[in-house]
């Protein structure tokens, strides 16, 4: 079953000696059922004399077709210039039309009807499935730039008169292709995901494309996603492609897994992702540690422990060489952390600066990462405030800065680096 859903617009049934464009619909697609949409206006000139079935039907008799007609009045549209009067009523009608007929194929007419009944059509169109949008250009190619006198309308003589009833009539009517606009609204939400971090997003709505992006969008896209979960194998593997030698400014091994990781942390924080955020902590803490005790104490795990299958373990013997006198709680299977180190440094190294700094984001650790990790409860921004007495946006400073002790050179453009490369990203789209 074919089924044409139509507004009625000013040019409708026939207008300069040709079809309007919801009769040259019917004159060319032959739907077996045809709705219209008549506002106030339209309603008043359709209880004057029955002009736009009464067109329909002649069209039927004279190419032997049966059109199956409902008219669907709203006597109170009055405000027909309205965009959103008309998005949600037709998005209704059209459903009632898919339960109702349960057409095979539901046409639309985007010619006929005021600007907004026409946009609400092609928006709809394009935003639905199994709907074709139909256009109709007028007979000069152009506006029409004259009208009937819809008061003194004779629908028996415009129809004797309409041209388009001769055998070698022209066909006016294109599907309208509307997926190029639709790239265009779709891309501006790309641009959006990417603005915020979410390359997942924005990688799942540009597979949507009818035109698809540049080979090297894709690539650096992936390259963006892959980066965000640190999977720096593939980044390395990938980046050397394209010229974007400035999206990683720090590339040696360790020190790059440590910047990476505190730039992923950082976009969690920009898109207030604090549970993952505050978990985030204790990995970097304690990577940062290990670096923090070389260079202030000259220590190497090696010299406060002992290495196990999976991880490092304190020596009891080793501190006391160290001359560090061991918490009640720590012997030689107790795992080294950053809070172990903490306390070996306290009575190893007398920079108050590190040690205040270390205190700090211990403090924001203890107070926060536990809980978050382990219980179910809503972390906010004031949350985390209240617990710490520090902001989000303070630990993440002080990690940033902890990072510097630890030999970690990290400059502020390198610190929103993330946002050059958004921008590279938005420009190959």
């Amino acid at each position: 079953m074919k089924v044409l859903f139509s507004p009625i617009g000013g040019t409708d049934p026939i207008s300069n000696y040709r079809d309007g464009a919801m009769l040259h619909i019917c004159r060319i697609y032959r739907p077996d059922k045809v709705y219209l949409y008549l506002s106030k206006e339209m309603c008043e000139y359709h209880d004057k004399d029955n002009r736009y079935v009464k067109a329909i039907n002649y069209l039927a008799e004279e190419i032997g077709c049966n059109f199956e007609i409902e008219v669907l009045r709203d006597d109170e549209m009055r405000d027909v210039q309205i965009f959103d009067a008309f998005i949600d009523l037709f998005e209704r009608y059209i459903e009632e039309i898919r339960e109702k007929d349960m057409p095979d194929e539901l046409l639309v007419n985007v010619s006929s009807g005021t600007p907004a009944m026409k946009s609400s059509l092609q928006m709809i169109s394009m935003l639905w499935s199994e709907i074709v949008a139909i256009q109709v250009s007028t007979p000069k190619k152009a506006l029409n730039k004259e009208h009937e006198d819809k008061d003194s309308y004779d629908v028996d003589v415009q129809w004797e008169c309409n041209e388009d009833r001769e055998a070698d009539f022209e066909n006016r009517s294109i599907i309208s292709n509307a997926s190029r606009l639709l790239d265009r609204i779709r891309k501006e939400s790309i641009i959006k995901h990417i603005e915020v971090y979410d390359y997942e997003s924005a990688r799942a709505l540009a597979d949507t494309l009818s035109r698809k992006s540049s080979e090297e969008f894709w690539d650096c896209l992936n390259i963006a996603v892959a980066r965000n979960k640190l999977d720096l194998f593939y980044v390395n593997a990938n980046k050397k492609k394209y010229k974007i030698s400035n999206w990683f400014p720090i590339t040696k091994d360790k020190d790059m897994e440590e910047y990476e990781y505190l730039l992923s942390m950082q976009t969690k924080l920009w898109r207030k992702q604090y549970v993952d955020f505050i978990r985030d902590i204790t990995p970097i803490f304690y990577s940062l540690s290990r670096k923090v005790l070389f260079r202030y104490c000259h220590l190497e795990f090696k010299d406060i422990g002992n290495e196990g299958t999976s991880s490092w373990y304190l020596s009891m013997e080793k501190l006391k060489k160290l001359g560090v006198t061991p918490e009640s709680y720590w012997h030689d299977k107790t795992n080294i952390s950053s809070n172990n180190i903490l306390s070996i440094m306290k009575q190893l190294c007398d920079n108050k600066a590190i040690l205040e700094l270390m205190d700090n984001i211990r403090k924001a650790e203890r107070e926060v990462r536990n809980l978050a990790a382990h219980e179910i409860m809503g972390v906010t921004y004031q949350w985390i405030l209240k617990k710490t007495s520090f902001t989000p946006e303070a630990i993440m400073d002080m990690l940033f800065k902890y990072a510097e002790c630890a030999g970690l050179k990290i400059s502020e453009h390198e610190r929103l680096i993330y946002n050059e490369m958004n921008h590279n990203l938005i420009d190959m789209l």
